[in-house]
């Protein structure tokens, strides 16, 4: 199996339960959500830059890569639009810790639904999300006001495609014993400060939620 990948870099995770842990990031091509839904997404996936150690790589490639790092993220774009298993079960077998984040309009398949295994799966709500999905999430983070181009207030980029996740989504799934996030739609580089305070607030108000604020941002790092 040949994967595609969009960049692939060692850092700290910026983001929920997991944030300040080292990990390596494999960021994979292509979204079966995309930008014209994802209007405000701020990361690069649509070709492979070998600069930022992109290419066309096998399990055993990237594994060598990762090297002792005991923690990998699988990101993307919409990692699950890549067929996993091959580098999941490689992985597995060396003993790594897999993280995935995906948008969760995607089913997880048996990995990632099977509790004995050592992984942790973020869902990032998009229209088009699968309610199964999400309750089947470790973490969900929801993303405040959303990544949609808004008009009057709605996200019109998602019409026709479902809703993005509102606030009673958030509290619903919280109630349901989900750990969920709240976290600032942010720029590419640069915490939004707007956003940071409307995100405190509504954490402020609702304390069955948790901030979270993209610690790589607050860093400087990638």
């Amino acid at each position: 199996m040949i994967y595609r990948i969009a960049e692939k870099f060692k850092s700290v995770q910026g983001e929920g339960v997991y944030a300040g842990t080292p990990m390596a990031f494999l960021r994979f091509t292509g979204c079966s959500v995309g930008k014209s839904v994802c209007a405000a997404c701020d990361t690069d996936f649509e070709e492979m830059v070998t600069w930022r150690g992109g290419g066309e790589f096998t399990s055993g490639l990237l594994l060598d890569w990762v090297g002792h790092y005991q923690h990998i993220c699988l990101t993307g774009g919409e990692p699950l639009d890549q067929s996993l298993d091959p580098l999941i079960l490689a992985a597995t077998d060396l003993g790594k810790v897999l993280h995935l984040e995906t948008s969760g309009t995607k089913q997880l398949g048996y990995f990632f639904g099977d509790i004995t295994n050592p992984k942790w799966v973020c869902v990032s709500p998009k229209p088009g999300f699968i309610e199964d999905v999400v309750m089947a999430a470790d973490e969900v983070k929801v993303i405040m006001p959303g990544l949609g181009v808004l008009k009057h207030g709605i996200p019109i980029a998602s019409v026709g495609r479902g809703a993005w996740p509102t606030l009673q989504d958030a509290l619903r799934w919280a109630n349901a014993g989900k750990t969920v996030f709240i976290q600032p739609r942010n720029g590419r580089s640069e915490i939004d400060q707007t956003n940071l305070k409307l995100c405190q607030d509504i954490v402020a108000e609702h304390p069955t939620l948790r901030l979270s604020v993209q610690l790589h941002k607050v860093l400087r790092v990638q």
